[in-house]
């Protein structure tokens, strides 16, 4: 428990220990001063180069990771969206010339023929019907016409 050593107690140590820490300080204390002064407020950007050389490597964090995904989900439904146009695109001479067969069957088909007038239901499978020659018949009804 002797006061002999670097850390005991009175700090005494030999005069070599004192004189090599004394040293260790200046050296530090002129390295800092080399260095320049030390800053309180924002620190100057460097522009050029170098500067560009010492700039770290980014790794995507989660935060980027999920932008990443969401413009992917972004692109792939403008992709489907141009997709769908696309063949919109494609059928719509189809669609244009399936309207214009249409059209010439009902031209085709014409007016139908009126055959006669229903001029009284009788009961539920019975009528009387008169055609256009001016007599009137006691027919039966066929089960698929509507009585409405």
């Amino acid at each position: 428990m002797g006061g002999a050593g670097r850390g005991g107690p009175g700090r005494g140590g030999t005069n070599e220990e004192r004189e090599a820490e004394r040293k260790r300080r200046m050296e530090e204390q002129k390295r800092r001063q080399d260095a320049g002064p030390t800053r309180v407020g924002r620190k100057k950007k460097r522009k050029g180069v170098e500067q560009s050389i010492k700039l770290p490597n980014i790794v995507p964090t989660s935060k980027c990771r999920l932008r990443l995904l969401r413009q992917e989900r972004v692109k792939d439904y403008l992709l489907m969206e141009e997709e769908f146009i696309k063949n919109q695109e494609l059928l719509k001479p189809i669609d244009e010339t399936r309207e214009r067969e249409m059209a010439k069957i009902e031209i085709l088909r014409g007016t139908p023929l009126k055959v006669g007038d229903l001029e009284e239901i009788i009961d539920d499978d019975h009528a009387i019907v008169a055609p256009h020659s001016g007599l009137e018949y006691y027919t039966p009804i066929l089960s698929i016409v509507d009585k409405d």
